[in-house]
């Protein structure tokens, strides 16, 4: 009989870490997979496609960034909700991991797992800003039920000072078949947009939060026009998230500041398409841990600039770099790399060979796969 592993998540839709989970279920196909998810969506529409089993419960929603008092009055009572409910699904499906993918998910996954007598995987995405949060995870993670914790980067291994013997760095990786350097797709994409094909185009993608800081690069783009390069066009991909009011308001105000040169795309399905037909991505967050764009990029041969976070620091070169918040910065930065296409060529080429070369997903396959077994050994 083959062992079972019940995944946990917390979202219906895909972001990064659902995205994730979604590309490592080739490496998991010896296994049993279920997932308990908080309703049907993209997310489970994909699962079920890579031949999960998918079972629902309703699950409240809370920030990773600033919890109000509501939210600190129900968290309690909505987390053994959830334990319980996650332990008798465990319980009945023989399970023998649960695998927690989200870190809304730690809680009460954790919980659930003692009730049920289980071993737990943590998958760690994010850079947790809530103090609060991070101390509790980091105090629950000693616990004996939670064996093992996979981090995505350096940086979200480090929130686990304590907990170094548990912690084990596995970089996101990439299909590097399904994004790569397509002529025709950019063709395509340039022309739905009503974007011509010489006109130089930078863009960026995600979610409408403050913390991805689209408004650095709109900054910047405006300030590049007044410098005499208003040919430069700025694509947003991403739109504010359903039922956040921070969010919304975000989207908002960026569509009162964007010049004539800025398209809203909002959320496009067939992002290699997306990414063939930029000249230069965008990253301007003030804390990540990836990101998958930034990786997605590279493999479809578009460079990137980017703040130095994540993965950043360790995949691009320090001329593609620029400082949180500084519009001048980044302003220099869309210079250097615009004003010369061969410099932009030669940088595509180089990217594309780095993804072949580093972020393909075979290894990080057999390193997840490894690391699953392990846990199930312990």
């Amino acid at each position: 009989m083959r062992k079972r592993i019940l995944f946990l998540e917390a979202l219906p839709v895909i972001a990064g870490g659902q995205q994730v989970l979604l590309d490592m279920l080739p490496a998991l196909d010896g296994y049993d997979l279920h997932a308990l998810l908080p309703g049907s969506g993209p997310l489970g529409d994909g699962l079920a496609a890579g031949g999960l089993t998918c079972h629902f419960a309703p699950m409240a929603s809370y920030t990773l960034v600033r919890k109000s008092r509501a939210d600190l009055a129900r968290f309690p009572f909505d987390q053994l909700r959830l334990a319980f409910r996650c332990a008798c699904l465990a319980r009945r499906l023989h399970a023998d991991l649960l695998y927690a993918n989200s870190s809304r998910t730690f809680v009460w996954g954790t919980l659930g797992a003692i009730l049920a007598r289980l071993p737990i995987l943590w998958h760690v995405h994010n850079l947790l800003a809530d103090r609060k949060t991070l101390l509790l995870l980091q105090r629950l993670g000693g616990w004996r039920t939670v064996r093992r914790i996979i981090a995505v980067s350096r940086a979200a291994a480090v929130q686990f000072p304590a907990l170094e013997d548990k912690v084990t760095v596995i970089p996101t990786a990439v299909d590097t078949t399904l994004f790569r350097p397509d002529p025709t797709a950019r063709a395509r994409v340039r022309s739905e947009l009503g974007i011509p094909l010489d006109v130089p185009t930078v863009g960026i993608v995600g979610d409408l939060i403050p913390l991805k800081r689209q408004h650095t690069l709109l900054e910047a783009v405006c300030f590049f026009s007044f410098l005499g390069h208003p040919e430069v066009r700025c694509l947003v991909v991403g739109d504010a998230r359903p039922g956040d009011d921070e969010s919304s308001a975000y989207a908002a105000r960026l569509r009162e500041m964007a010049g004539d040169n800025v398209v809203f795309a909002g959320r496009l399905e067939d992002l290699p398409a997306v990414l063939n037909g930029l000249d230069l991505l965008v990253v301007a967050s003030e804390r990540e841990t990836g990101p998958l764009v930034l990786l997605y990029a590279l493999a479809c041969g578009v460079p990137a600039v980017s703040t130095p976070v994540g993965r950043a620091l360790e995949l691009l070169p320090p001329d593609a770099l620029f400082p949180i918040g500084d519009v001048a910065a980044l302003v220099d930065r869309l210079k250097y790399w615009l004003a010369d296409p061969e410099r932009l060529r030669a940088a595509g080429q180089a990217a594309r060979a780095l993804a072949e070369e580093q972020l393909d997903l075979k290894h990080f396959y057999a390193r997840i796969s490894a690391e699953v077994e392990r846990t199930m050994a312990e």
